[in-house]
């Protein structure tokens, strides 16, 4: 009985260990606290000019809400443009040269006072 008890647990941990390792690095759980809604929200390449991306969102992100976007095995390297199209205005905001690889949380940020738009990378 201790044998098999013993064979489970290690077969739990090589599962428990492998869905870790296949996370991507790059994978994010963005959060909304600019007070506004976005629309868009999507990631590129350097390498991929300025004009080319998708939308990762499946609806609006409210503010307070959070999306997790999952890159791909074609994806390539740490390194991403982020944009971001409010719900509300005719505006975006980008961010270049991105490092995803360094933090598993964006959290989005409006300073009203400043009207600028900034991240907390966690």
């Amino acid at each position: 009985m201790k044998l098999i008890f013993s064979a489970l647990i290690v077969l739990g941990l090589s599962f428990a260990t492998g869905n870790a390792i296949a996370a991507d690095s790059r994978n994010v759980s963005v959060v909304n606290e600019t007070g506004y809604a976005i629309k868009f929200l999507g990631f590129n390449g350097p390498d991929d000019g300025l004009d080319e991306w998708d939308n990762e969102l499946e609806k609006t992100l409210n503010n307070q809400d959070t999306a997790y976007v999952e890159f791909d095995e074609d994806d390539e390297g740490c390194v991403w443009n982020v944009k971001v199209d409010w719900a509300n205005y005719n505006e975006s905001v980008l961010w270049k040269n991105v490092n995803l690889c360094k933090f598993n949380v964006l959290r989005l940020r409006y300073d009203s006072s400043t009207k600028t738009t900034s991240f907390l990378a966690e």
